[in-house]
């Protein structure tokens, strides 16, 4: 049996709730018109609710992998490994990693992923990698959890990863 995933339930249930207010009700299924303050309070209230189901599946995933994560107060977590070998990464710096993207259950996006990234100046690279990369050092080694809004948000990557997809990177910065 395939269990859905996170990410498939969340967007399901965005989904479902859209169908509810986007369908045309017949006379005798007539209910009380909603005004656009109630439509749009209603909508507000369901993203409320899949932002904090998010959350509490990252909390769940951090507390229970016995990794030392640090919170960045932007609902992404990063657990650095030290090398100590190479000098701070600056914000125009270019650097490579090495990355392994999984989700939260385990499904593997990426496996040996070899990137070029120029830290906070990449369009190609999810915000969530480029602020974690921000601390880091070359030659260190990161296991990063970013949410969707940080990653690829609603729209997912269009190729791979889903819609809603919080993120695991396990990488390595090379140079």
């Amino acid at each position: 049996m395939i269990r859905p995933s996170f990410e498939a339930k969340m967007l399901a249930l965005l989904a479902a709730g859209l169908t509810i207010f986007c369908t045309p009700q017949t006379p005798d299924e007539a209910q009380p018109q909603l005004s656009a303050h109630e439509v749009r309070e209603r909508m507000i209230e369901q993203n409320r609710a899949v932002l904090e189901a998010e959350r509490a599946a990252i909390l769940a995933f951090v507390d229970s992998s016995g990794i030392a994560f640090e919170g960045t107060g932007m609902g992404m977590f990063v657990a650095r490994i030290p090398a100590d070998l190479g000098s701070p990464i600056d914000t125009a710096q270019r650097v490579q990693v090495r990355s392994r993207i999984t989700g939260l259950h385990g499904e593997v996006y990426a496996d040996q992923l070899n990137q070029e990234i120029s830290v906070l100046r990449d369009n190609d690279a999810i915000w969530g990698l480029q602020e974690a990369l921000i601390k880091s050092q070359v030659g260190d080694s990161l296991v990063c959890v970013i949410p969707a809004h940080l990653a690829h948000g609603l729209a997912g990557d269009l190729a791979e990863i889903p819609p809603l997809t919080t993120l695991v990177y396990y990488l390595r910065i090379l140079q």
